[in-house]
């Protein structure tokens, strides 16, 4: 199992140096731009880890004593990391959610937005806080908060925590 330090040090990505640029894990063992075979390598199939066609799925992770959520590495077109997705398990109230914000918040300080989503009867509303790093790592965090089907917590994942890359971007 991958404890709290697995995903919130996974905000961690790149040290760089003058010579050369050493990559760190943004979680767990994972790197951006990794292969997908360097990934099943570090994380075989079966057990609670399972492969799919865009992604490879890691359940039962870790988060705190109380709290478990769902790790999904994904991969781009080319075959490479280019996210990582980490689902908080159902919770009663939220209090996952509440604990992994306060937690985050903690490390990287308060988030440069914490806006409410919209949503309708049927979809899930939410609070999103997003943390942009200067290692060029951005960090999304969606607490879900209402919706007939899983709203806070109690059938479906009661929060989310994207890690992204930010470089290279241009609009």
């Amino acid at each position: 199992m991958i404890g709290i330090r697995g995903v919130l040090a996974g905000a961690m990505l790149f040290v760089a140096s003058t010579a050369t640029a050493t990559a760190e894990p943004i979680w767990g063992k994972v790197e951006f731009g990794m292969t997908r075979a360097t990934v099943e390598s570090l994380y075989p199939k079966g057990g609670n880890v399972d492969y799919q066609s865009n992604n490879i799925e890691i359940s039962h992770v870790a988060i705190t004593a109380k709290c478990e959520a769902e790790a999904n590495i994904r991969f781009n077109d080319s075959g490479v990391v280019d996210s990582i997705m980490i689902a908080g398990n159902p919770s009663m109230g939220g209090r996952c959610s509440n604990e992994v914000m306060t937690n985050l918040a903690g490390k990287y300080g308060q988030p440069a937005n914490w806006d409410g989503s919209g949503g309708s009867f049927l979809a899930r509303q939410g609070k999103i806080a997003i943390w942009s790093r200067p290692d060029g790592v951005a960090m999304r965090f969606k607490k879900y908060e209402n919706g007939i089907l899983g709203g806070g917590g109690l059938l479906k994942a009661s929060w989310e925590l994207t890690y992204t890359k930010t470089d290279g971007f241009a609009l």
